[in-house]
């Protein structure tokens, strides 16, 4: 069981980042494009500050788990 705490531990590092980068990707594609229409700017301008810091706590979660921190989880030490 923990082998595959720290497997997934690994998915949720590597989903985590990209996320990011394909949010700031998509972000770059659209408010580069011809036509930028104001919502999409408001959109893009909330969005990026809201996800990029809930992607890097999935990230720590991650790297937590990758670590082994949650392997005694209900266990007494």
């Amino acid at each position: 069981m923990n082998t595959l705490k720290r497997i997934a531990g690994l998915c949720w590092i590597v989903l985590s980042f990209a996320a990011i980068a394909f949010l700031f990707s998509r972000a770059g594609a659209e408010l580069t494009a011809d036509k930028v229409t104001p919502d999409k700017k408001i959109f893009w301008y909330t969005i990026l500050p809201v996800y990029t810091p809930l992607m890097l706590g999935l990230a720590l979660f991650g790297y937590y788990a990758l670590k082994g921190e949650y392997d005694s989880v209900g266990k007494v030490k």
